[in-house]
């Protein structure tokens, strides 16, 4: 199934999310992947990307950026004639909550583990490098970010605290690969969801004056739906249960005179062809 992007607000509320690493160099999953739960996750993202494991619920994934600023350059004659564009480094930090081996090679660059199954903390950390993937999921939408090759160490002190969960924070430095720096997908709905474009097949009458009621008839005319009479929206849109029907108010125009418009309907999942329409001011 190709990628569905959102249409209509498109935005995000990341509830839950996962963060898997694999050698440098790794693919991008097929996208979208599917959220439906944690095992269709991992069945969507492949077996060569392990989860990171349990990630802060409070701190989330800091984005970050070093560098100067872009300096305004000029002249005499033309103070602000152009902009500088100095490097930039961007870094990821995760606060891991997990205090199992793997954390603890991230956190202190390396190591081993003891007869007794206790880890080895290096005297000379190095940094790892692996690739990572960052799912921010809200309901039945996410968003993932991909990284093709990242340098991760730890970044701050680890603190015991009695009253909350422990955090070891991990700086991940994105590297870049063969096609820049990483890539985000927009918001998608999860391969879970079942993508059901809609369809208009009827407007009956396809002539009538402002404020009168019409009626659309086509397949997945679902809820949440906008009626576009041209550039303006009708109102007081009712849904059949079966996605079949739309019953709409003619919007008022603010042009006089018949006004041919192309009608559309728009929801989550796409838009329609369109059908013309005569709104009569006669």
């Amino acid at each position: 199934m190709p990628p569905t992007y959102l249409t209509k607000d498109p935005v995000l509320v990341p509830a839950t999310g996962h963060v898997f690493v694999a050698s440098p160099g790794t693919p991008k999953p097929v996208l979208p992947l599917d959220i439906l739960n944690l095992r269709t996750l991992r069945e969507s993202v492949g077996v060569a990307w392990a989860s990171i494991g349990n990630t802060s619920l409070e701190n989330g994934i800091a984005h970050d950026s070093e560098g100067d600023e872009p300096e305004v350059l000029g002249t005499w004659q033309k103070p602000a004639l152009r902009t500088t564009s100095p490097a930039k480094i961007y870094t990821l930090t995760l606060a891991l909550a997990d205090f199992n081996v793997e954390t603890y090679k991230l956190y202190y660059g390396g190591g081993g583990v003891a007869a007794d199954g206790s880890f080895i903390i290096p005297s000379v950390p190095s940094a790892t490098t692996k690739a990572m993937l960052i799912v921010a999921v809200d309901g039945d939408r996410h968003v993932v970010e991909y990284y093709e090759r990242v340098s991760l160490i730890g970044a701050e002190g680890v603190t015991y605290d009695p009253a909350a969960l422990s955090e070891m924070p991990v700086k991940a430095t994105i590297l870049g690969g063969t096609s820049g720096l990483g890539e985000i997908s927009p918001v998608m709905w999860g391969a879970a969801v079942e993508i059901t474009p809609p369809t208009l097949t009827s407007v009956n009458p396809a002539t009538a004056a402002p404020g009168a009621t019409i009626q659309l008839i086509g397949t997945n005319l679902d809820a949440p739906l906008t009626v576009w009479f041209g550039v303006y929206e009708g109102t007081g849109a009712v849904t059949t249960p079966t996605g079949t029907q739309v019953t709409v108010t003619v919007p008022t125009p603010i042009e006089s005179g018949d006004l041919p418009v192309d009608l559309r309907v728009e929801t989550n999942f796409g838009e329609t062809a369109s059908k013309p329409f005569t709104i009569d001011q006669s």
